[in-house]
């Protein structure tokens, strides 16, 4: 676990990163506390946090760059960022930024291998005073160290319990529900030992792991669902790795397989949400699940892929499909067309056009008083009634203003005689 304390700065820069993270689809704010009405509001922009953070940090003017910026950084994936993001509770307590009133925001991203918070709030206390920074580096070392070193034998007791919750028909299925909680595991003098960052942090007997063993029963439901699933999301993937990275993420299933990592001859399906674990061919067979799609397929299976998203929500934003498209596929749209690598495909005129509608509903939904204000500057344009009366030149004055006359309900005949009309 590496805590690592980022540059300072006046204009708290850390929020534009963070927010720019966010649209592209590779990170998700966790939490925004202490920001006032902000935190109430379904759509914010990050002008609006980095205005709150320089006004809160005006009850201390004497810190000039009062940006407080901090990475939590695990291995891999052997904390899930709902578990960094109670380490970051008890870091910034211990640092002096967990008191009453303290705004922070606490981002997850996805952009790396290794799974990881970036936090940014202020070096200015709710009372007004600055939080200690002396020898700050070492002492976020050791927070973080002692947080660990306290955490780590509770945390096995948990991963034990939870992993015992499972529906598992073998030792080594169950060993395989550790491993995918970041464990390692082995046998040794009829015990299962339990690792983690090279120490054995416990032992569990064999037989009493036997004894919670049960042959599990497949649901055919959710066989068929889990089927369809990989099925889908194998055509949007570029290789394995991709796939397990992609069922993780949105659905909470790992794949685990085995053999060399090029030449698997198996795979094992945990299923997080029914807490079952399963052998994958049951649902899907190796050689099919790793029949991955070429660049060129894939690039022509975006426009599907897209149709299928605007059919799951219909209000859905060009912001909101590029973070799918990012995700998915690692590309985006621009100007109408969906980019991957040097190769482009224009989107159907239909859906540009769905597009802009909704970005254009999103947009008056999240400005409201500009909104109105568009509306009641068409309102009254279309109610306006724009009259103007013709040039008049000497020679034509009399023509020109018996038109005009004429055009605006005056009566013929007090017009044509000329001795009844008085000018």
């Amino acid at each position: 676990m590496i805590a690592t304390i980022l540059p300072s700065s006046t204009t708290f820069h850390a929020v534009d990163y963070n927010e720019r993270k966010v649209s592209e689809g590779v990170a998700e704010l966790l939490e925004m506390k202490n920001f006032d009405f902000i935190g109430q509001l379904q759509s914010y922009t990050p002008d609006q946090l980095k205005q709150f953070l320089t006004d809160y940090s005006q009850r201390n003017a004497y810190i000039k760059s009062p940006q407080f910026h901090l990475a939590i950084s695990c291995r891999g994936d052997e904390y899930t960022h709902e578990q960094l993001l109670d380490i970051a509770h008890q870091y910034l307590k211990e640092m002096g930024y967990g008191e009453d009133g303290q705004p922070v925001l606490i981002y997850a991203h996805h952009d790396t291998d290794n799974n990881h918070l970036h936090i940014v709030t202020s070096r200015v206390a709710p009372n007004g005073h600055k939080i200690n920074d002396h020898h700050e580096r070492v002492r976020s070392q050791e927070v973080i160290s002692r947080i660990m070193g306290e955490s780590q034998k509770q945390r096995a007791f948990d991963s034990i319990k939870k992993a015992l919750e499972y529906h598992f028909s073998t030792v080594k299925q169950f060993q395989t529900v550790l491993e995918s909680m970041g464990y390692q595991c082995y046998e040794r003098d009829n015990q299962l030992c339990i690792k983690r960052d090279g120490c054995v942090i416990e032992r569990l007997n064999l037989s009493d792991i036997s004894s919670k063993c049960q042959n599990a029963t497949i649901d055919e439901k959710r066989q068929r669902q889990l089927r369809a699933i990989l099925l889908k999301y194998r055509d949007m993937s570029a290789d394995k790795e991709e796939l397990k990275a992609t069922m993780k993420q949105k659905f909470g299933i790992d794949l685990i397989f085995h053999g060399s990592k090029d030449k698997p001859y198996g795979y094992t399906i945990i299923d997080h949400q029914n807490k079952t674990v399963l052998k994958g061919g049951e649902v899907l067979k190796l050689k099919e699940l790793l029949q991955f799609h070429s660049k060129e397929e894939r690039l022509h299976r975006m426009d599907e892929f897209i149709d299928a998203m605007m059919d799951d929500n219909p209000d859905l934003t060009t912001r909101e499909l590029n973070r799918m498209l990012r995700r998915q596929f690692g590309t985006h749209i621009s100007k109408g067309r969906i980019a991957y690598n040097d190769d482009f495909i224009d989107l159907q005129d239909y859906q540009t056009e769905t597009l802009r509608t909704n970005d254009r509903k999103a947009w008056l939904k999240a400005h409201p008083l500009e909104a109105a204000n568009q509306q009641q500057q068409a309102t009254k344009e279309s109610n306006a009634i724009h009259i103007q009366k013709p040039s008049i030149t000497k020679e034509g004055s009399r023509d020109q203003n018996r038109e005009w006359e004429v055009g605006h309900k005056s009566n013929y005949d007090e017009v044509d005689d000329e001795r009844q009309l008085k000018r």
